[in-house]
């Protein structure tokens, strides 16, 4: 996957290099990764560093790095995985881990571009996500995306020990503009 291009940011391959104590501790913030499937375990620079390389390992993903395109900053990162290339479906997956890049419209931007890329780039004719039912913030923007609620999981999670359903979210090629 080549550097994908938006106006504020750029987005590419993570690498292990990439792995830095900063990233480990957006992992490890529960404000941070309070939606994040990882909060269940502690994170090391060591464990990034593997879920890198399993990522990178896997013709079924791609996982970009989201960088501030002025001072280069590392503030999250975006994943597009569970590619299957003969129904020609993904998910994608991301986070901005970067506190003091919050509600500037980042996420917006990258699944916008991730989006058109997946489309335009890797062949594929769906995309989807998923996100949990009180995180309003993602759901605005896969909404704002061009996505439409496809489907409500109710209870599919626990979320500080309550129940907590989830909504998924769907975009088709033709739809997406």
């Amino acid at each position: 996957m080549s550097v994908l291009e938006t106006e504020r940011l750029l987005l590419r391959p993570l690498t292990e290099a990439d792995a830095s104590q900063r990233y480990a501790g957006w992992l490890n913030d529960p404000e941070v990764n309070q939606y994040l499937e990882t909060r269940h375990s502690l994170q090391t620079v060591d464990s990034c560093r593997e879920f890198i390389r399993q990522c990178n390992a896997d013709p079924g993903s791609h996982l970009l790095g989201v960088f501030l395109k002025g001072s280069g900053q590392h503030i999250g990162n975006v994943k597009v995985g569970f590619i299957n290339a003969l129904y020609e479906h993904g998910q994608i997956s991301l986070f901005i881990g970067e506190k003091t890049c919050w509600g500037q419209g980042f996420s917006s931007e990258l699944v916008r571009e991730v989006s058109r890329y997946a489309f335009a780039n890797l062949g594929l004719n769906r995309l989807e996500a998923g996100c949990y039912e009180d995180n309003l913030a993602s759901l605005r923007v896969f909404l704002k995306c061009g996505y439409t609620v496809e489907g409500f999981l109710r209870e599919q999670v626990t979320l500080n020990g309550k129940r907590m359903g989830v909504f998924w979210l769907g975009v088709l090629k033709h739809e997406y503009n």
